[in-house]
C-alpha cells in the first residue's frame, strides 16, 4: 500500500516522537520534522509546540526551535500570530549563531530560513555570508552533522536553491558524490 506523502510524513513525526525525552525534543526527532515540512509544511507549528513545552538551552536544538517557529506561520491565520512567531524565530536562529557561529547546520537552518522568508519581511541579510560558509565548510558539515541521510537532504536543498551559483552548485554536487 502507497500511502501519500503527507500520511508518511505524519507517521515519521508520530515514530520520531519516542526519541524526546521528559519533554525535552531530541535532535533526531527536530531533524525529522523540520525536514518534514517538505511534505507537510505544518510540521513546523508542530515541531514549535513541541519546543515550547520544554524551551532548548542547546544552540542547535534553539536552531531547530527558531527555523520552526519562522516557517510556522503558513499554518497560522491570526495575522498578530503570524508577526509573533516569526519574531521569535528569528530571534532562536540569531541566539543559536551566536553561541555558535562555526556549526554547519545551525548556519544551514539560518540559510534555509532566510531563503524562504517574504522579500517584505526584510529577513535576508544573512544569505550571502551563510553560503559562503556553507560551501566552504562542506566536509567540516558531513562530519558535524553525522547522519548522511540529513546531510544528504541539506545539500538537496542546497542544490534546489535559486541563492547559489553554477560554480556553488558544482561544488555541492561534487561534495555529494564524494559522500557515496
Amino acid at each position: 500500500m502507497n500511502l501519500p506523502a503527507r500520511y508518511l510524513s505524519f507517521l515519521t513525526f508520530i515514530l520520531t516522537a519516542g526519541f524526546a525525552d521528559a519533554g525535552e525534543v531530541s535532535l533526531n526527532y527536530a531533524r525529522e520534522a523540520w525536514f518534514g515540512m517538505r511534505h507537510d509544511v505544518c510540521n513546523a507549528l508542530k515541531l514549535c509546540t513541541e519546543f515550547e513545552k520544554k524551551p532548548p538551552e542547546n544552540a542547535l536544538l534553539k536552531a531547530y526551535y527558531g527555523a520552526s517557529a519562522a516557517a510556522s506561520p503558513a499554518c497560522l491565520g491570526n495575522p498578530a500570530k503570524k508577526i509573533s512567531y516569526f519574531r521569535r524565530g528569528k530571534a532562536l536562529i540569531a541566539e543559536a549563531v551566536l553561541l555558535e557561529p562555526g556549526n554547519f547546520e545551525i548556519r544551514f537552518l539560518r540559510f534555509a530560513t532566510q531563503s524562504k522568508a517574504p522579500s517584505f519581511l526584510d529577513y535576508n541579510q544573512d544569505i550571502a555570508e551563510d553560503k559562503r560558509f556553507l560551501v566552504d565548510n562542506l566536509d567540516k558539515g558531513r562530519k558535524t552533522v553525522r547522519n548522511k541521510r540529513i546531510f544528504d537532504m541539506m545539500l538537496e536543498f542546497l542544490l534546489a536553491s535559486d541563492r547559489l551559483n553554477a560554480r556553488e552548485k558544482n561544488l555541492i554536487t561534487q561534495a555529494s558524490l564524494t559522500a557515496e
